[in-house]
């Protein structure tokens, strides 16, 4: 019985956890790597195991950096199932289907530029086709959250709601073997407390062995109240002095909370009577799976969209789908708002919107979630003058650039400690993974402070016996706290 890290070891993406078990083999995630710190290559790399002996993918929760490998993973032989809740299985539809289009689209021009410089050796392919993504969602299974549900004799997983995104899950896996069963809890991607639209972060009951995401292990985020008020003055600034308000936001979660409040502003009259574009075609189609799945709701927004005032349907909101309504908006000159993807700008239609707004210093750019290291997002984050959006072109950053880092999807870090207070008291061992390295680093000590548990960051391709995971640990870096 054996715990492998594959992915999100000392880092923020590519969450992916490789268990071999006497009942089978699975995998809790399979994400992509991205980011420009990462390597193309990375996700080309072998999975490290027999593909075909894979049983199952346990998903928590839809975002790319968890679910992006599942198309790769089904071309390689896998023929198992992927077991996630129904509104992620939802999501994850829309989200495979554009990972795919994307892979493809980024292996047409690399196979321009291998023809025109005649290279040598086989030309470049996708990573994985649209076919490849449409026959992996063919092997989705969705399981409500709350509902144990037997995988196999010896192995029974149940997903509780973890807060994070629509239909984001901890998921609890109980393994029987030699007489024994281990209990092990996966926190996924944790939401933030006291966020509008979703429900709040459902802790499991304990565990023996736990797994913690810690992307802000180091940081707290700013009260609700006060990132609303710094989300209208930020507002207010832009469009006194005749500015566009321009949000690069992931299409799922991010833009639906941002909508949230610009439609709360719009309605009470707290900001001009401006218009709103959302110009991400997968943030629309997001937005449509929102309202399908009101079981994820919480009941201040279930009470909204009872009461018809809907933060996805207000006369301020400009929804552009077409690539022709995208390239308009750069005609509009009056103050607006523009919501675009992707949320840390690598790709999408927001590098678009970039290359038209980063000189002009009445403009904002306004980041309103995590910015990971290598991105173009993060370089603009941390102060660079001139960025390169598209290959041969370098542009000034003269707008404001602002964050508000209360939007996160993420837990903070006196979140991240009670909920591992509240599941990882007696545990044997509790392992914080999918962090940048200090931040897994300063989580750990502080559960090791509160709860005196042995806590390990771990290294990717660090393995663990489920039976005596603490004979696997040793001092290294500090991890061992």
């Amino acid at each position: 019985m054996r715990l492998q890290f594959l992915g999100a070891a000392r880092q923020v993406t590519g969450s992916m956890y490789h268990l071999d078990t006497p009942a089978s083999q699975f995998l809790v995630d399979c994400g992509f790597y991205q980011g420009q710190d990462h390597p193309r290559g990375q996700n080309r790399r072998d999975f490290g195991f027999d593909v075909a002996e894979l049983d199952w993918v346990l998903l928590t929760h839809a975002h790319i950096d968890h679910s992006g490998l599942l198309p790769r993973l089904a071309t390689m032989g896998f023929r198992g199932e992927v077991i996630t809740t129904p509104a992620t299985a939802d999501l994850c539809e829309l989200m495979l289907l554009d990972s795919a289009h994307l892979q493809e689209e980024d292996a047409a021009f690399d196979l321009k530029k291998w023809r025109k410089h005649g290279r040598r050796g086989p030309p470049p392919l996708p990573l994985y086709t649209v076919a490849d993504a449409r026959n992996c969602l063919r092997s989705f299974r969705s399981v409500p959250y709350n509902r144990t549900k037997e995988l196999a004799r010896g192995l029974s997983v149940r997903f509780r709601d973890a807060g994070h995104i629509l239909g984001a899950a901890s998921i609890e896996v109980w393994i029987t073997a030699a007489g024994r069963e281990r209990k092990l809890v996966f926190s996924g991607d944790l939401g933030s407390s006291a966020r509008p639209i979703i429900r709040d972060p459902q802790p499991p009951e304990p565990g023996d062995i736990v797994v913690t995401e810690s992307t802000y292990g180091d940081r707290l985020h700013a009260p609700v109240e006060q990132t609303t008020a710094q989300f209208e003055q930020i507002l207010k600034r832009t469009l006194t002095r005749g500015g566009q308000v321009i949000i690069p936001a992931f299409a799922v979660g991010r833009t639906q909370a941002v909508l949230y409040e610009l439609a709360n502003f719009l309605r009470e009259g707290r900001i001009p009577q401006i218009p709103v574009f959302v110009d991400s075609p997968m943030a629309i189609d997001a937005t449509d799976i929102f309202r399908r799945h009101p079981e994820c709701f919480d009941e201040e927004m279930n009470e909204l969209m009872r009461s018809g005032k809907s933060p996805f349907s207000f006369p301020q909101l400009k929804i552009c789908r077409s690539r022709e309504a995208s390239i308009e908006i750069n005609d509009f000159a009056d103050p607006c708002v523009i919501i675009s993807a992707s949320g840390m700008c690598t790709g999408g239609r927001i590098r678009h919107h970039l290359r038209h707004h980063l000189r002009r210093r009445k403009d904002t750019l306004l980041f309103v979630g995590y910015q990971a290291a290598g991105t173009l997002g993060r370089r603009i984050l941390d102060g660079a003058r001139h960025v390169t959006i598209f290959p041969g072109e370098t542009h000034k950053v003269r707008c404001q650039v602002e964050m508000l880092t209360g939007f996160s999807a993420h837990a903070d870090r006196t979140e991240l400690l009670t909920w591992v207070e509240a599941v990882g008291d007696g545990a044997e061992v509790i392992f914080c993974t999918h962090g940048e390295e200090q931040a897994a680093l300063a989580l750990a000590e502080g559960i090791r402070e509160r709860l005196g548990v042995p806590v390990y960051v771990p290294e990717i391709l660090d393995s663990f016996d489920l039976l005596e995971p603490r004979a696997g640990l040793s001092a290294q870096d500090g991890s061992v706290l």
